[in-house]
């Protein structure tokens, strides 16, 4: 008997196979991963495409600690973002376990096991931290000693960071589906079937969650899980972006190089058309004083000018993709490239004020121009 596939069903499978690709890297090694960056306290902290956790300081780059410790072995590669709160930094790492390290010594203070390894961000909140692994489950621990207080099975791994609002934590899966779970207890609100692997965060804003199933946009009520549109909007082509919502505009990017801007309540396109990268767009788009910051797998870091979509500037090529999302605080941006360097550019012009070399843990001077 032969089945027939529908275009989406065949898609889902090919995005399946492209996605397991990412995430395993070239010629089955593992890949480098993609964490963001995070800045607190005048400290940019993010996992490093060589498997190790950095804290600097934003100041000039000096390197404040690192975990695992230089004569210690890496971990096997870092995709979660540090989290840091109350003076503690969270990490989730690949090889199957989160650490709560001092965030100014980089000292542990605990670590929680997982079953299998761990792709997606982790929440801190009320003394609690909420995480996805791919064993697979959902965990909430207790946020001072790591001690377990609920777990929640799902069906598929998830890849996705997580969101919490209003009581509420929102898990996207592999599974095709997005869960609303009560945060206090474990216990599932609702589940939704987006008809395709989601890799991208449930974002909340004005009671309504948003995410993508592969190239279909949705917003649904955050309490019932109801569609607040009355159809998903089509990105044509698959979204792994972290939807971004400002001032009442959504921004998200797809791997065919679009950047979307739209309006939340109608899904309505806002600008005359999209704009167009080189290359895929993984990273979100990070939005400060109408300005729109994000990388791409053609090796560069761009600003938009999010009133006309315009481009407002591009660097000059890194050595490797940029898949993370940058963080950016008092005009600086800061990036992690697959060159195995941290950037940090000025906001403005997109000039580079110095890079970290994770293979040598030094600081280095930008070459002139760039």
């Amino acid at each position: 008997m032969f089945r027939i596939f529908s275009t989406r069903s065949a898609w889902a499978i090919v995005a399946l196979f492209a996605a397991a690709f990412v995430l395993s890297g070239c010629g089955g090694a593992p890949s480098l991963g993609w964490s963001s960056a995070t800045v607190t306290n005048q400290i940019v902290y993010f996992g490093g495409t060589n498997g190790r956790v950095y804290a600097l300081s934003t100041a000039d780059g000096a390197l404040k600690w690192q975990y695992p410790v230089k004569d210690s072995n890496p971990f096997v590669s870092v995709y979660a973002t540090p989290v840091i709160a109350e003076g503690v930094a969270y990490i989730a790492a690949h090889d199957a376990k989160v650490f709560a390290l001092d965030a100014v010594s980089g000292v542990k203070k605990w670590e929680f096991a997982t079953a299998k390894s761990i792709v997606s961000t982790p929440v801190v909140s009320g003394g609690v931290v909420y995480l996805a692994a791919n064993d697979p489950k959902v965990y909430a621990l207790d946020a001072a000693s790591g001690a377990k207080k609920w777990e929640f099975a799902l069906v598929g791994d998830v890849w996705a960071d997580l969101s919490l609002a209003d009581g509420m934590l929102y898990v996207a899966s592999l599974d095709h589906k997005v869960y609303a779970l009560d945060a206090a207890s474990g216990a599932k609100k609702w589940e939704f079937n987006a008809q395709g692997i989601v890799t991208t965060k449930p974002v909340v804003a004005q009671g309504i969650v948003y995410f993508a199933g592969l190239s279909q946009v949705y917003a649904l009520d955050a309490l019932t899980g109801q569609a607040r549109w009355d159809k998903p909007f089509d990105a044509g082509n698959w979204v792994w972006s972290n939807p971004t919502i400002v001032n009442n505009v959504m921004y998200l990017a797809t791997l065919g190089g679009h950047v979307h801007a739209l309006d939340p309540q109608t899904a309505k396109p806002l600008w005359s058309e999209p704009y167009k990268a080189a290359d895929a767009i993984r990273s979100a788009i990070v939005v400060d004083a109408g300005i729109g910051y994000f990388g791409s797998d053609d090796f560069r870091f761009y600003a938009l000018d999010l009133a006309t979509g315009k481009e407002k500037w591009r660097t000059l090529a890194t050595g490797g993709r940029i898949i993370a999302s940058p963080a950016i605080t008092e005009g600086v941006v800061y990036f992690v490239s697959h060159d195995r360097h941290l950037y940090a550019l000025n906001a403005a012009d997109g000039k580079t004020k110095w890079m970290f070399n994770l293979e040598n843990n030094t600081r280095v001077t930008p070459t002139p121009g760039r």
